[in-house]
This record gives structure tokens, sequence and C-alpha cells, in this order.
């Protein structure tokens, strides 16, 4: 069997189905529900990563790198495009795997202003943690009684402005690996111990004669950006597809 894990690509980014900008006169009575549900990413088998988090997503996952023009890094959380194996079925993410920052963020995200630079805040109003009246539901409210953002809404602000710093440090980082041909698209073939085997594709790796073969000057100019220490992790989370594969198939035992 042979699967791609990257999902066809999307006008709207991964997991948002209705983006909208919080405005104080057209959501005053809106708010974000208590508690944290995983199930939006319950059919994610890859996810976008930032480079602050290779070191503690490698322990759990391959990291990849996406198969289009963006090369976007991700992390492999599933073996098939439709099932992410580290959510449950209470939609609780399974204890100990690191959670990407880009799930942390959901509901929330960020919008570009007009002609600046400034972000402001939005949610998906699609998502069911979202309250159209957070007084009656309980909700923790994004506007207070003068309109002005709640600490709620400025600490999610705050993480977004934190996410799409690092999202811009990792398009750079990619758009780098592209520039010097260091990415190479690649296959994972796996060996079940109860179905027999698998092949995973729809992504690319860090080709390590390419690495090798960087010229001095350029080793010079990664190492100064950081980004020699990232290309050995992507490298070694390489290790994490078997970790997948036994994920797999204590699940389907557990299902049985």
């Amino acid at each position: 069997m042979t699967t791609p894990i990257a999902p066809t690509p999307a006008p709207l980014p991964l997991f948002y189905k209705a983006p909208v900008l919080l405005r104080s006169q057209d959501h005053r009575a809106f708010g974000v529900r208590a508690g944290t549900n995983f199930r939006f990413a319950a059919g994610a088998a890859s996810i976008p990563l930032t480079l602050g988090e290779f070191a503690p997503a490698g322990r759990t996952y391959p990291i990849v790198f996406s198969n289009d023009a963006a090369a976007r890094p991700m992390v492999v959380t599933g073996l098939d495009a439709g099932g992410n194996l580290f959510v449950t079925a209470e939609g609780e993410w399974t204890a100990g795997a690191y959670i990407p920052a880009y799930v942390r963020r959901y509901p929330f995200i960020s919008f570009e202003g007009e002609g600046d630079s400034q972000l402001m805040l939005g949610v998906d109003g699609a998502s069911d943690q979202i309250s159209a009246d957070a007084a009656r539901d309980g909700a923790d409210p994004f506007f207070d009684a003068e309109g002005q953002p709640t600490e709620r809404a400025r600490a999610a602000m705050g993480f977004c402005q934190t996410y799409a710093q690092e999202d811009a440090r990792s398009r750079a980082f990619s758009a780098a690996l592209l520039a010097h041909d260091l990415l190479v698209e690649k296959s994972a073939e796996l060996v079940f111990a109860d179905t027999g085997k698998a092949v995973v594709t729809g992504f690319r790796i860090i080709e390590e004669a390419a690495f090798r073969a960087l010229p001095a000057a350029k080793v010079t100019e990664f190492h100064a950006n950081g980004w020699l220490d990232l290309m050995v992790m992507q490298l070694a989370s390489q290790l994490g597809w078997q970790g997948l594969v036994d994920t797999a198939v204590r699940l389907r035992a557990k299902a049985a």
C-alpha cells in the first residue's frame, strides 16, 4: 500500500474552515470555551512545525518538508492521509508526545493589517471551541464591557505574534534549503508486524550527500544562522518512523 501523508493543498490553512477577524463591534459577546479538545487535528497525518520546535518534536515524530513550493517543515503524525495517531477518541493528545505550536494556536489565527506589518487577532468561526455568547456558556470573553481586548485575547494575540515570527524564520530556512538543492523527495517503506509493508510518500527530507558537499562559505553562513543543527536534527528524526509503526500496531491491537 502506498499512501501520501500530505493533504492536497487547500485555499484555507490546515484545520481552519471559517477564519474571521475579531472586531469588538461584531464579536463583543463572543468568547472561547475553557478546556482543550484536539478532535480538530484527528485527521491530520502531518502538521506544520517551526524551527524552535525541531528539538522537542524530533523526539517523537519524523520531521519532513512538504512536497510543494513552500517546502514547509512538518511533523509526521500519521501513516495515511486521514489519521493522526496521537489524538485519542476522546480528543486528547497522547500523554508525553509533543504538541506542535500550530495545534496549540488553534482556534486562534493572525491576520496581517493592510499597508503595514501589524497583526490582528482572528479565530476559526466554525470551531466548536468558539461561543457566540460567552456569558451564557461560561466561556472566556474576547472583549470586556468597554469593548477592549481581555487578558485571554491579549494572550492569544501574543502567542499568534510569536508564532508568526517563528513561521517567518522557518520560511527563510526552507527557502535556503531549496536555493541550494538540499532537499530530496523521499518515501518511507514501513514494515508492520500485523499487516505487512506499506509505503508513505509525499514529502521531502534533507539529502545527506548534498549537505556534506556544502562549500565551506555556505557551511559558515548556515552555522551563523543556526541552520546546521536544525539539519542534523531533521535527519536524526527519521529514526522516528519505527515509533509511528509501533504506535499504529498498538492502536490497532487495542481496537481489535
